[in-house]
């Protein structure tokens, strides 16, 4: 009786340990979701620390480029001038995935006012095959509500490509 007991009971230890792995298997990676909000400040890296999936993505870097956003070429296309009144928010990730398969994460910045208002949002996203890179998002805004701005709020998904 109390071999078939000690036997039961080592099943089932045996069991429970075989369905926790592939769920610490997983929480290694993390969780396919990351969300932070941090100061709105340009020229200084900004440690975020996110694990999304495989894909890490340690620092973030904010710039203002100006009209245009630098590029030449995006002058030239039609439509692709900006006014005046326009410039160019550029938001560069430092990432990196250990993984061979294709992960890609994609970005939402929403800047926000002082009270926490949104002043306007901005999308993108990059993939990682094995391979560390920067994924920038440049997002075009009204050059007037820059100074306005005084925090983001950093949302990232990743998924399996």
């Amino acid at each position: 009786m109390r071999k078939s007991i000690l036997f039961g009971l080592s099943l089932w230890i045996g069991i429970a340990v075989t369905a926790i792995t592939p769920a610490a298997a997983v929480a290694q990676e993390g969780d396919l979701r990351f969300e932070k909000t941090v100061s709105w400040q340009t020229g200084k890296l900004i440690e975020i620390n996110a694990l999304v999936g495989p894909v890490k993505i340690g620092k973030l870097e904010f710039t203002n480029e100006g009209k245009g956003g630098g590029s030449i070429a995006s002058r030239f296309k039609p439509g692709g001038g900006a006014s005046d009144t326009q410039t160019v928010l550029r938001a560069s990730f430092d990432g990196q995935s250990p993984k061979e398969d294709e992960w890609v994460v994609e970005f939402t910045l929403e800047f926000l006012d002082s009270k926490g208002k949104l002043i306007d949002r901005a999308t993108g996203k990059e993939s990682w095959e094995g391979e560390a890179k920067t994924a920038r998002i440049d997002h075009p805004i009204l050059e007037y509500v820059v100074p306005m701005i005084d925090k983001v709020r950093i949302r990232l998904e990743a998924r399996l490509d």
